[in-house]
């Protein structure tokens, strides 16, 4: 896509990275399903499967399980960041 073009579905996606990253900011030890995600950040479940999928493929993002049942949370939460750095 050319610099300076976009469209409503790139401009969506990015809005709900941005939601989804400003979430855990705010709520660095959440876990949840994404269906839980839709509900907490009133987001279409669509979206945001898709923008998490793009969050763990670069992993900013753990995906635990499979299916509907998977729980997404912060690769390296605040808590855990002491012992991978020791």
């Amino acid at each position: 896509m050319p610099l300076g073009v976009y469209n409503n579905q790139n401009i969506g996606q990015a809005i709900i990275r941005i939601e989804i990253l400003s979430f855990f900011l705010a709520n660095p030890h959440t876990r949840d399903t994404l269906k839980g995600f839709s509900i907490r950040l009133f987001m279409n479940y669509e979206m945001i499967a898709n923008v998490m999928e793009e969050l763990v493929e670069v992993g900013i993002v753990e995906k635990v399980g499979n299916g509907d049942k998977s729980i997404y949370k912060l690769k390296v939460s605040y808590s855990t960041l002491a012992e991978y750095i020791a």
